[in-house]
């Protein structure tokens, strides 16, 4: 992990002691949950070309960047008129985003605490199994059940209701709460805070406390080193309030971003791990460094570390911190457990090429066993860029998720933090997206999934469609029909059928 921790901190140092650079003193405001529509809204303005800064892969987003995007996005329409479709998204986006869009443009406008998003969702599943293990970690998965935030759909019937408050308790204080209720005959009947976190700033940095999903990369199917497959952690956090634009001698580095968090992960991975046979440790820490660099308006770039370390019984000492920072391997005596890479972007006129590149563990201070995400999105097949499309394909190694010490794997409460695809895997992922105005969209995506190719794992075909429309004023419906086909086996046949109605305010 040498060269990665190298990396994060020469970018940390330039950007706390480099000769200049400019900061936009915003006022604090919540994130936008990584699972909201909007980032597709977002993702689909900057591959017409209406965004002057390319959003980099750590998100969440906060609701004055992302209204910073709208306010660019309005700027650049002047000149370059939008197609129907897209002109009701940045409008619904405006909508959404209207305290801090009136602050941008020079009225200050208090965003209060108040009722962000009320969802109710019911689903079908027909599926042979609830869900599945592999042979090389606690973490489980189904089709149809990645980037959930840990939720599984159960058989047979599904109601789900979910609501979120957020706003501000003061100019410098944000307060965000999402909470989720459930039933259905796998799972029973379930209620949690989904997400509740208090965020602030001093300075020109910005902390947070609590539970918030989020992820690190450039994926649309997945996220090789922290996804949201699995529930959202409770992390403290420091990052920048907004990305900084280095002057002076290192201006050609252009916009810089930094992020760090801190949490712990379960407090029974040992007698889990015990009921498997195997070990680990209750309470490990989980640490993530990233840092994000733009020189240029059609690039962007990451580099991640992401360590499990420590636990009950087995905490770390100086000489093991030590070797932590020099990216040591202890073998059998080792204390942590690091996926660390980089990860891209680049965006050009008629298309856009991304990317994740990252080692599992370490060799020799370096990053191993590498596993690479490569993916290019079109976001005009047509003229108008009413239709768009998505090509992506993942691979990991046999020692990805798994480790020697930690025996559970790279999991946090059943799940794997990463991609759901698992170690020694192969992903390939298809989506052709079809925009009509009044914000509707119609969407055809096609899944392979090649599951532990040398252990003789499972390999799993499926393909939906999907759709979202506006009904009446901020109420939305998303539909979606899908079927799986998990190979292991024998063949077990998996039929979706789902429905969410959703009022965003």
């Amino acid at each position: 992990m040498q060269i990665v921790k190298k990396t994060l901190a020469a970018a940390v140092i330039l950007a706390l002691t480099g000769p200049a650079f400019v900061m936009a003193a915003d006022r604090t405001t919540a994130n936008v949950s990584v699972d909201s529509a909007y980032y597709s809204y977002i993702d689909k303005l900057s591959g017409m070309g209406y965004l002057k800064t390319l959003p980099n892969g750590a998100r969440p987003y906060s609701r004055m960047q992302m209204a910073r995007w709208c306010l660019e996005a309005e700027e650049k329409s002047a000149g370059k008129p939008m197609p129907a479709y897209l002109a009701d998204e940045l409008k619904a986006l405006e909508s959404y985003l209207a305290p801090e869009m009136s602050s941008l443009k020079g009225n200050p406008t208090e965003d209060t605490l108040r009722l962000r998003s009320v969802a109710v969702e019911g689903d079908y599943l027909k599926a042979d199994r609830f869900s599945y293990s592999d042979a090389t970690d606690s973490g489980s998965w189904a089709p149809f059940g990645a980037n959930r935030n840990g939720h599984k759909y159960g058989r047979n019937g599904n109601l789900a209701l979910s609501a979120e408050v957020s706003g501000n308790i003061g100019h410098e204080t944000a307060i965000s709460i999402k909470g989720r209720t459930s039933w259905d005959k796998d799972n029973d009947g379930t209620a949690s805070l989904e997400e509740a976190y208090i965020k602030t700033r001093a300075g020109f940095f910005a902390f947070e406390a609590g539970r918030q999903a989020l992820t690190w990369g450039e994926g649309y199917s997945g996220h090789l080193l922290m996804g949201n497959h699995m529930k959202p952690l409770t992390t403290l956090q420091a990052h920048l309030a907004n990305p900084v634009k280095i002057g002076g001698f290192f201006h050609f580095l252009g916009d810089f971003d930094f992020h760090a968090f801190y949490g712990q992960l379960d407090k029974d991975r040992a007698s889990d791990a015990q009921g498997r046979g195997v070990t680990d440790y209750d309470h490990p820490g989980i640490l993530g460094l990233r840092v994000d660099l733009t020189p240029a308006d059609w690039v962007t770039l990451g580099a991640s570390r992401v360590s499990m370390m420590g636990g009950k019984h087995h905490s770390l000492d100086r000489s093991d911190w030590r070797k932590w920072t020099f990216g040591s391997n202890e073998d059998d005596n080792d204390k942590w457990d690091d996926i660390g890479g980089f990860d891209f972007k680049l965006r050009f006129p008629a298309f856009q090429l991304y990317g994740e590149f990252m080692g599992e563990d370490q060799a020799g201070g370096l990053p191993s066993k590498w596993g690479w995400r490569l993916g290019t999105y079109i976001p005009k097949l047509n003229s108008d860029g009413s239709w768009d499309m998505i090509l992506e394909t993942a691979k990991t190694t046999d020692v990805w998720y798994s480790h020697w010490v930690f025996q559970n794997g790279w999991t946090y409460s059943g799940d794997i933090m990463g991609d759901d695809m698992g170690n020694d895997a192969r992903k390939y992922y298809a989506r052709i997206n079809h925009y009509l105005p009044g914000e509707k969209t119609l969407s055809f995506y096609g899944l392979r999934t090649e599951r532990q190719k040398n252990r003789d794992g499972a390999t799993v075909n499926e393909a939906g469609i999907t759709g979202r429309m506006k009904l009446h004023g901020n109420m939305y419906l998303d539909g979606t029909l899908g079927y799986a086909g998990v190979k292991n086996h024998g063949t077990d046949h998996d039929y979706f059928g789902g429905v969410k109605v959703e009022w965003n305010f």
